[in-house]
C-alpha cells in the first residue's frame, strides 16, 4: 500500500566493510575465527545508523564481546541487540540475554545510532572474545585435553550465512502443515510499513520517508502488545544490479535480514514481500504488468527472488515469503488481459524459484496475491489462477497445500483512507449518520470475507488479509478513534470466523491522517484503544 506515505527529503549512504587483522588462537585451544560486516545503513549531517553482523567461524560460543575502535571520534548513542561500553575511541559490545549463543557458522547482529563530526570512516579491525576477525577460522595445533561440558543450544536465528557451503542445521520453528492451525498461529499481525519499502529517487532506504531506524525495542513493544505476525514490505528498485545477473546490493540484503531477525528472533511470524517495485507511481519501479519487455521483467524478478530466497532458505516455518504487493495496471477498473496473465506468471515464477532454492523453502508457506489484492478481482472470474507447486518437497502429502492467498481490505475508502474530515464514523454504533459512508458497513465486510472463504479456505488455501486499517481523523471528529477501533475489532473477529489471518497497516505516521499505532522513535504505544481492539492486550 502507499496511502499516506509522508516522504521527507533525506540522504542515505551505505558502506560495507569486511575487515580483520592477524588471527590468534583462543586460550582454550578451541578453533577460533570470525568475520564482521559493518554497514552504515543511513547517514545525515552529524549522525548515522550502523548495522553490524558477526559471523562465528570457530567453535560454538555461549557469549560474545565484540571490540573495535572508531578512527574519527564517532560516538555510539543508542544500541540494540546488545550492551555497549565506550571509552574514548574504544567500543565494546556484549551480547544481549537472547543472542549470546552463536554456533559455528552462525551469526549475531546488532545495530546502533551514532554521531560524528567531519568524517565517518568504518572501523578497520575487530576482535571477538579477544580473537582478531580475519574472515577465516584458525584451527589450533594441539588437541584440547577436554571436551566442552555443555553443548550450546542453537540460537533462534538461522545458523549459516547465505554463502556458507556446509549443509546448515535448520533454524527453530517447523512448518505448520494444517491451514487452520497456521492461521491461528499467525493470528493478529502488524505491518512495518514505510520502512524497507521507502525510497528516494528509486533508491531504497529505511529512513527515506521520515521513519527512524528500526530497532529491537520497537519489535519488543509490538510483541508485548499482543501481535503474532509482522509483515515487512521491501523494495529493491535501484539496489538491483544490471542484467543478466541482477545482483541485489549485499548491504541491502544484509539489512533486510537484520530486520527480519529482529522480529523472527522474538518468536513472531514474519512475512516479507516485494513491495514498491510494482508501482507505476514509484521512481525506478519495473515489475509493471502492462509494460513491454515482459521476458526481461520475469528474468529480473526470478533473479531477485532467487537471491532473497537463498538468504532465508534455512529459516524455520515462521517465515512466510510473499511474491509481491498490490500489482495491477494502475487503473482502478476491471482487470485487463494480458496484464492479469502477467501477474499470474509472476506468481508462478516466484513459487518455482523459491522452491528450487531448497532448505525450508521447499516446504514453507508461500503467499500470492491476485489483481491489486482486491477481493472481488481475486475471487471472481476475472483471471486469477493459483500457481502450481511442482517443485515442493516430495515429503509433503499431495493433498496438503502450502500456498496462501493475499488480499487487502480498505472498504469503504471514504472512512479508511480519504484525507477528509467528512466521513469519520463506521459500523452499527454510528452516532451521526451524516459522518458515515453510504456503503461498506460491517455487513459488507462479512460478505467480502465470506467470498475468500468460499473461494480458497474451503479448498485448503488459507487467506492472509495483509493490510487493513483506517486513518486518524480525530482532528475533525474527536470520536473517530472509537470507530477506528470498531473497524479493526470487526475485521479480526470476522477473519477468525472465515479462516483468515490479518495484519494492520501501520505507516509509522502519528497525527492527522496517520495510520500509526506506535511511536517508532520511542518504541511506545500511541493508539492503545485500536491495539486492544485487535489483540485484546
Amino acid at each position: 500500500m502507499h496511502p499516506l506515505r509522508k516522504a521527507l527529503t533525506a540522504t542515505a549512504a551505505a558502506l560495507v566493510a569486511v575487515v580483520g587483522s592477524v588471527a590468534a588462537t583462543a586460550p582454550a585451544s578451541a578453533a577460533a575465527g570470525c568475520r564482521v560486516d559493518y554497514t552504515v545503513a543511513s547517514q545525515w549531517p552529524g549522525g548515522f545508523n550502523a548495522a553490524v553482523q558477526v559471523t562465528n567461524l570457530g567453535d560454538p560460543l555461549t557469549s560474545w564481546d565484540l571490540r573495535f575502535s572508531f578512527g574519527a571520534g564517532q560516538t555510539v548513542n543508542q544500541l540494540w541487540n546488545g550492551t555497549v561500553t565506550q571509552t574514548g575511541a574504544a567500543v565494546s559490545v556484549r551480547n544481549a540475554a537472547y543472542n549470546g549463543t552463536v554456533p559455528t557458522d552462525g551469526t549475531a547482529s546488532f545495530g546502533f545510532n551514532g554521531t560524528f563530526t567531519g568524517s565517518n570512516p568504518a572501523p578497520t579491525a575487530f576482535t571477538l572474545n579477544g580473537v582478531a576477525c580475519t574472515g577465516a577460522p584458525v584451527v589450533p595445533t594441539s588437541t584440547p585435553s577436554t571436551s566442552p561440558t555443555v553443548t550450546p543450544t542453537q540460537s533462534p536465528r538461522p545458523t549459516t550465512t547465505p554463502t556458507a557451503t556446509p549443509t546448515p542445521a535448520p533454524s527453530t520453528g517447523t512448518v505448520t502443515a494444517d491451514p487452520a492451525r497456521l492461521v491461528a498461529e499467525m493470528g493478529q499481525g502488524w505491518n512495518l510499513g514505510n520502512q524497507l519499502e521507502a525510497s528516494i529517487d528509486g533508491v531504497p532506504s529505511e529512513t527515506a520517508w521520515g521513519n527512524p531506524v528500526i530497532t529491537g525495542a520497537l519489535l519488543d513493544r509490538v510483541k508485548a502488545s499482543g501481535f503474532d505476525t509482522v509483515r515487512i514490505p521491501v523494495s529493491y528498485l535501484g539496489k538491483i544490479g544490471a542484467a543478466p545477473d541482477y545482483t541485489v546490493d549485499s548491504a541491502w540484503l544484509t539489512r533486510i535480514q537484520q530486520v527480519v531477525d529482529l522480529a523472527y528472533d522474538r518468536g513472531l511470524y514474519v512475512v516479507i514481500n516485494m513491495h514498491g517495485d510494482g508501482y507505476k507511481s514509484v521512481s525506478g519501479a519495473w515489475l509493471i504488468c502492462d509494460a513491454s519487455g515482459q521476458e526481461e521483467i520475469r528474468a529480473k524478478y526470478q533473479k531477485v527472488w532467487q537471491q532473497v530466497a537463498t538468504t532465508f532458505k534455512d529459516y524455520g516455518g515462521r517465515l512466510v515469503l510473499e511474491s509481491m504487493n498490490e500489482n495491477f495496471d494502475g487503473q482502478y477498473g476491471t482487470p485487463t488481459e494480458p496484464c492479469y496473465s502477467n501477474i499470474n506468471a509472476y506468481n508462478q515464477v516466484f513459487v518455482d524459484t523459491v522452491r528450487r532454492t531448497g532448505g525450508t523453502n521447499a516446504s514453507r508457506w508461500l503467499l500470492v496475491p491476485g489483481w491489486n489484492t482486491n477481493i472481488d478481482y481475486t475471487t471472481g472470474g476475472y483471471g486469477f489462477t493459483i500457481p502450481t507447486d511442482q517443485y515442493r518437497s516430495s515429503a509433503i502429502p499431495s493433498a496438503d497445500k502450502r500456498i496462501m492467498i493475499s488480499v487487502h481490505y480498505y472498504d469503504p475508502w471514504d472512512f479508511t483512507g480519504t484525507e477528509s474530515g467528512a466521513t469519520t464514523q463506521w459500523g452499527p454504533a454510528v452516532t451521526d449518520p451524516s459522518r458515515s459512508a453510504t456503503w461498506g458497513d460491517h455487513v459488507h465486510m462479512e460478505n467480502q470475507l465470506k467470498k475468500v472463504y468460499d473461494a480458497f479456505v474451503t479448498k485448503g488455501y488459507p487467506v492472509f488479509i495483509g493490510e487493513y486499517g483506517a486513518i486518524d481523523k480525530t482532528s475533525a471528529d474527536p470520536t473517530n478513534n472509537r470507530y477506528r477501533a470498531d473497524y479493526a475489532r470487526t475485521m479480526v473477529t470476522l477473519a477468525k470466523k472465515y479462516g483468515a489471518a490479518t495484519a494492520y497497516w501501520d505507516n509509522g505516521y502519528n497525527g492527522v491522517y496517520g495510520f500509526g499505532l506506535f511511536d517508532r522513535q520511542s518504541a511506545t504505544v500511541t493508539q492503545q484503544g485500536i491495539i486492544t481492539a485487535i489483540t485484546g492486550s
